[in-house]
């Protein structure tokens, strides 16, 4: 054997050398760093980050060696074969049904019913703390109430009053308080 050859060999073997290390050490750390993490005290200071790195770089390594790709790398793999499929929505059966939907939706104004699909559409269009907020309020309930409420205050009611009747409305859930209507016959027999 030459001098060349025995180089060339002796690199061969370092190499396999060194990515047999790179293996076991980092199934080592893969395992050590959560059970260091773990052991008192726990704390999140340098050491512990340190750790999370480490296993995170172990990690990253073993999953390249078995896969050919890295962790950041099959998650955006993953990420693209997923917009890929976004971008080709809306699919052909979805624009026909929102075709559908919008000749419905014109059918039923050209009906009347506009005032009834409006509120819906607001409603819809409400998020879920909204909608809980709100109820079944559409636009303009402030001038409503408002109009209420001067009309009671010309009937001589005063605001204690006022807000009895709101509370009333929403114990009740909006629906008529017996009570009240008992207390109004009451006070008008007298």
């Amino acid at each position: 054997m030459t001098s060349g050859e025995n180089n060339s060999h002796e690199r061969a073997a370092r190499t396999a050398d060194y990515i047999r290390f790179k293996h076991y050490a980092a199934w080592t750390l893969i395992i050590a760093s959560p059970i260091l993490i773990a052991l008192p005290p726990r704390k999140l200071d340098l050491y512990t980050v340190a750790l999370s790195g480490t296993f995170l770089v172990s990690a990253n390594h073993l999953v390249r060696e078995r896969t050919g790709r890295s962790i950041p790398e099959t998650i955006g793999k993953r990420f693209q074969h997923k917009a890929s499929m976004l971008q080709e929505l809306p699919s052909e059966r979805a624009r026909e049904l929102q075709a559908k939907l919008r000749a419905a939706k014109d059918a039923q104004i050209r009906d009347g019913e506009l005032e009834k699909l409006t509120s819906q559409d607001q409603r819809r269009r409400r998020g879920l703390a909204e909608n809980l907020w709100m109820g079944n309020e559409t636009d303009g309930w402030k001038e409503r109430r408002l109009r209420e409420e001067q009309k009671a205050i010309a009937e001589g009611k005063g605001y204690g009053d006022l807000i009895m009747e709101h509370i009333l409305e929403v114990v009740n859930w909006g629906k008529p308080n017996s009570r009240s209507e008992d207390s109004k016959d009451s006070g008008e027999s007298r």
